[in-house]
């Protein structure tokens, strides 16, 4: 057997990052690196390319039913507070850490390493699996996922079953909501005003870094708790920072110097500045008409600030059981409208989201499965977006699933170890399955 930690270490020093505000995208070593990890567990890399992104992918067998397996490869920027190297693999306790460890690099070496195993089941019982990694789910997934749907469905290899290995915990994803980004700008406008300055710090407080898992009214995010304050005491605020990583991933950290209107002095204030974090409140508690139930409704973190000298930005990440961003736009419109604020405002993302029922095909077939292991067998929601959102909505039965890790998007994430071989079995056991007869 091919050993998937062994994989893993291989993995993530290739430093697959995605950091769209740097210009930071995996670059030819890290394509190249994984394309040796494939081969190194009996796969023959083919690629697709878009936008200068990759995706690699291998195909066994032929006929029906097509059953794809999807990891994405690309990780978030490291950002700040590391105990040690993001990129140098450290084993400690039964875990490894590393950034991608667990999201997603630790199921790119799991489905390496099962690679064998699975083209012997399909020798057996017949059919096709596609096993492929993308390069840019970390941004959405649109030169990645969704150029891997449209080249399946032009080569006649449009896949009935999709298991994303994008998940976490042992547990099976049926329903995951859509990703959005609404981009708010503001003219920089600055003013002497009565007032004294004081310099405000504000901290994350919250079980994750990732932004689909924030949890309005048991987290704190920073940026959120200051704008709150900036609204109820009528502040100005003269400049803004904080630890900014990318628009999916909460900030640490969050700092200010707001006036204070009702003190004695004179101070220099930017309106538009003001203007942008005063609609933080209401833009964060945006209310829709949601396309399903779901348990955590809308999620709105406003994660990164950038000021380019004449022009201030907030990107809102935003998750939503919507199938596109109309009714999300026409919402965001009306508020800054109702505040009259001066700002300009866009939406972007979309694409889908999975809705798998429990009564299907491969919901039941994976709870089968994790019984026959010995594991819980758990049907979830989840609250982050993953590339299964390209396929879900176009009829494909369609689960999320990955080995338990841990701080995930932030510092020392960890996969744990021994949860690495039993994500193996299940995805090894699950296609046998599905290509069962009934």
């Amino acid at each position: 057997m091919i050993d998937p930690l062994d994989l893993l270490r291989g993995l993530i020093p290739l430093r697959c990052v995605n950091d769209p505000s740097t210009g930071l995208k995996p670059d030819n070593t890290c394509v190249k690196g994984v394309e040796e990890v494939m081969r190194r567990g009996g796969m023959d890399p083919r690629s697709l390319e878009s936008g200068s992104f990759y995706t690699l992918f291998d195909v066994y067998g032929s006929g029906k039913p097509v059953i794809l397996y999807l990891a994405h490869y690309d990780v978030v920027p490291p950002g700040p507070s590391w105990s040690f190297d993001p990129f140098t693999p450290r084993e400690v306790g039964g875990r490894l850490y590393g950034r991608g460890s667990a999201d997603d690099l630790g199921n790119v070496a799991v489905l390496i390493s099962a690679f064998k195993d699975m083209a012997k089941i399909v020798d057996k019982y017949g059919g096709t699996i596609v096993v492929a990694f993308s390069g840019d789910e970390e941004i959405g997934g649109a030169n990645g996922a969704r150029i891997l749907r449209e080249y399946l469905r032009s080569n006649k290899m449009f896949p009935s079953y999709m298991v994303n290995a994008d998940g976490s915990g042992m547990v099976v994803i049926n329903r995951r909501r859509n990703a959005f980004k609404i981009t708010i700008e503001a003219n920089a406008r600055r003013a002497s005003v009565k007032g004294s300055i004081m310099r405000v710090r504000r901290e994350l407080a919250s079980r994750s870094y990732h932004a689909a898992y924030f949890i309005p009214g048991s987290d704190v995010h920073p940026l959120i708790d200051l704008a709150r304050e900036v609204l109820e005491k009528e502040l100005l605020v003269s400049s803004l920072g904080g630890d900014f990583v990318k628009s999916n991933v909460l900030p640490q950290r969050v700092w200010a110097d707001l006036v204070d209107p009702s003190k004695v002095g004179e101070a220099a204030a930017d309106l538009g500045l003001t203007d942008l974090v005063k609609l933080v409140p209401a833009i964060t508690r945006i209310s829709v008409d949601l396309d399903f139930p779901s348990i955590y409704g809308i999620t709105a973190t406003p994660n990164v600030y950038s000021f380019t000298g004449s022009k201030h930005v907030l990107e809102i990440d935003v998750r939503a059981p919507l199938k596109d961003h109309v009714k999300l736009e026409r919402a965001a419109r009306q508020l800054v409208e109702d505040l009259q604020l001066d700002v300009s405002i866009k939406v972007s993302g979309g694409g889908g989201y999975l809705n798998t029922p429990r009564t299907s095909k491969i919901v039941s077939r994976s709870v089968r499965t994790l019984k026959r292991l010995g594991l819980k067998d758990s049907v979830v929601e989840r609250a982050g977006a993953s590339d299964s959102r390209y396929f879900s909505p176009e009829g494909v039965e369609a689960i999320d699933f990955g080995p338990i890790g841990g701080n995930i998007h932030g510092p020392d994430e960890y996969v744990e170890i021994w949860s690495l071989e039993r994500a193996r079995a299940f995805y090894i056991g699950v296609l046998e399955e599905l290509l069962l007869e009934d």
